[in-house]
C-alpha cells in the first residue's frame, strides 16, 4: 500500500455522474505542447480499451487547437475558431457535450462553455493555469524551450524520444499567443454555468494553488476540486501513472465505473465534514518525471538552467 493517497477529493457539493444515456461527446483541448501527440491521446486510448463497448453512444474526441511545427496557426483567435468549430459539429449531430480543458485552454474552455450552455453539461478543468506572472509561467515555458533545443543538439533523437516532443520551432511566439489566450478568456470563470470538475496534480508549479484559489472563488456553480499528490503538470500524459484521473475525468463525463484496483482514495466533503476511503490499484512503479530525464540525460542540467537564467 502507498504512504500517500492517489487522490484526494474536496467536494462542495454532489456533482451528477449519472451514465449517460444520449449520445454524449467529451472534447478535450490540448495545453502547451512542441508535437502533434494530443495530450488527450492516452485517455481516449483508455477509454477505447476499457469503456468504449459498453459506453456506445460516449466518444472521446481530441481537439488539436494549433500545430507546433505551423507558426501560422499560433494564435489565440484560431484556438477559439477551431474549439467552436467542434463544438457546433456535435451540435449538429445531436450530441451533448463534455467540454475538457487542460492546462492554458481550461479558460478558452469556461468561455465556450458560457457561450454554448445550453449544450454543453459539463465542464472539466486540468491542471488550470489563471496565473501567468507570479507562477513564473513564461521564464518556465522558455526555460523549458532553451533545455530542450540544448538536449537535442547534444543527444538527439534520444530526447524527443523521451519528451514525445519533436520541434521548438517559432516555441516563443506560441507561448505569447497562449499567454493572450489566457487573459481574454479567464475572466469566463465567473460565468460558467454547469457542474465543474477540476483536477490538479499537486507537483504542478503552474497549476498554482493560488490559481485553484482565485478559479474557485469565481465559480458560482456546483464544482469539486480532486488533487494528486504524485502529479505534476503533466499528469494526462501517461496510463501508467495517470490512469486514476483518466478514469476521474470518464466517470464525470460519462459515468463509466472504476475498474482500477487501487490504494487508499480519500474523499473529503466539505459541505458534511465526512471522509470515505475507497481502495485502488497501484500500476507498477512510476516512471521519471520530466525533470529526472532532463537530469538523467543531462548531469549539468541544473547548473545549465542557473546559467540560462542569468543570461535572461
Amino acid at each position: 500500500m502507498a504512504d500517500k493517497p492517489q487522490v484526494i477529493k474536496e467536494v462542495n457539493s454532489s456533482l451528477d455522474s449519472a451514465k449517460s444515456s444520449k449520445k454524449t461527446v467529451l472534447l478535450c483541448t490540448n495545453g502547451f505542447q512542441n508535437a502533434d501527440i494530443h495530450d488527450a491521446t492516452n485517455m481516449l486510448e483508455y477509454f477505447k480499451q476499457n469503456f468504449a463497448a459498453e459506453f456506445s453512444n460516449c466518444e472521446v474526441m481530441p481537439v488539436q487547437l494549433f500545430h507546433p511545427a505551423d507558426k501560422k496557426t499560433h494564435h489565440a483567435h484560431l484556438y477559439e475558431e477551431i474549439l467552436e468549430s467542434a463544438i457546433k459539429r456535435y451540435i449538429d449531430d445531436g450530441y451533448d457535450i463534455v467540454l475538457m480543458g487542460y492546462s492554458f485552454s481550461a479558460s478558452l474552455a469556461a468561455k465556450m462553455q458560457y457561450k454554448y450552455s445550453k449544450h454543453i453539461q459539463k465542464l472539466i478543468l486540468v491542471a488550470p493555469i489563471y496565473d501567468t506572472i507570479v507562477n513564473g509561467m513564461i521564464n518556465g515555458y522558455i526555460q523549458y524551450v532553451i533545455k530542450f533545443h540544448k538536449l537535442s543538439k547534444k543527444y538527439g533523437p534520444r530526447v524527443a524520444k523521451a519528451m514525445g516532443r519533436n520541434t521548438t520551432k517559432g516555441m516563443i511566439g506560441l507561448l505569447l499567443s497562449i499567454l493572450k489566450s489566457i487573459l481574454c478568456c479567464r475572466g469566463y470563470y465567473k460565468k460558467i454555468t454547469c457542474d465543474t470538475l477540476i483536477l490538479r496534480g499537486e507537483k504542478d508549479e503552474l497549476c498554482t494553488p493560488h490559481s485553484i484559489k482565485k478559479i474557485r472563488k469565481h465559480l458560482r456553480v456546483k464544482n469539486a476540486l480532486y488533487r494528486y499528490p504524485s502529479m505534476d503538470h503533466g499528469m494526462l500524459k501517461t496510463i501508467r501513472d495517470n490512469k486514476v484521473a483518466y478514469e476521474d475525468i470518464l466517470h464525470f463525463a460519462f459515468g463509466t465505473p472504476f475498474i482500477a484496483e487501487t490504494d487508499a482514495l480519500a474523499v473529503v466533503d466539505k459541505d458534511k465534514n465526512e471522509k470515505m476511503k475507497i481502495k485502488y490499484d497501484v500500476d507498477g512503479e512510476p516512471i521519471p518525471t520530466f525533470l529526472e530525464i532532463f537530469n538523467q540525460l543531462d548531469p549539468d542540467a541544473e547548473e545549465e538552467r542557473k546559467q540560462d537564467q542569468e543570461a535572461l
